[in-house]
């Protein structure tokens, strides 16, 4: 399981867990009808996730630090202005967002737990790796900015 740390790009997880939320939906019974209201859920997705990720990839550009998830340890900066001041992680939140709706609009029961799996694999592989880096580098700064600040929101 070590080796599944800052191995893989997010997005590329992302993808992988929007297949996996499709060939559920597809293979396994368990279908809902939520009466039309799967491509709200869709769209609604798809525009929080948006704007998180665009918020918190423009923040991470304002302050000049990597936007790299694959080399946190070039950080330069801690980012909690804006939007990191509600969540450390608003741009996997953003892909939490739209993989929820993906997998409301599938239409199938079974796809909601692996939409939400994303969470689990980001936490464990990327995000907890990514805390790691970040207080060995900015020590009691990046510290304190994880006492007032939640991980996800």
């Amino acid at each position: 399981m070590e080796n599944l740390k800052l191995r893989f790009p997010p997005v590329a997880v992302f993808f992988s867990f929007a297949v996996i939320i499709w060939m559920v939906a597809t293979l396994l019974p368990g279908d809902i009808n939520l009466h039309g209201a799967e491509t709200a859920f869709l769209v609604i997705g798809i525009g929080a996730g948006g704007y998180f990720g665009v918020t918190g990839l423009s923040e991470f550009r304002r302050a000049r630090t990597t936007t790299s998830p694959t080399h946190p340890e070039n950080a330069s900066a801690i980012v909690s202005d804006g939007i990191y001041s509600k969540t450390r992680n608003p741009m996997y939140l953003g892909l939490q967002f739209i993989l929820l709706g993906w997998a409301v609009f599938q239409g199938n029961l079974f796809a909601i737990p692996v939409a939400l799996g994303f969470a689990v694999y980001i936490t464990l592989f990327q995000i907890k790796p990514e805390e790691n880096l970040l207080e060995e580098n900015f020590g009691q700064e990046y510290l304190a900015y994880k006492a007032r600040v939640r991980r996800w929101m």
